[in-house]
């Protein structure tokens, strides 16, 4: 599955602000990844 490592890939802000890969978010557990949008 091609898009589930591109996906991986992409860089995201940790809690901390830190930049990460997503894909080590699911590397040892499972993850749920919620899109919000801000109307304001």
């Amino acid at each position: 599955m091609k898009l589930g490592k591109d996906v991986a890939a992409l860089e995201v802000q940790d809690l901390d602000g830190g930049e990460r890969a997503l894909g080590e978010t699911w590397r040892e557990r499972t993850a749920v990844l919620v899109f919000l949008r801000h109307f304001g």
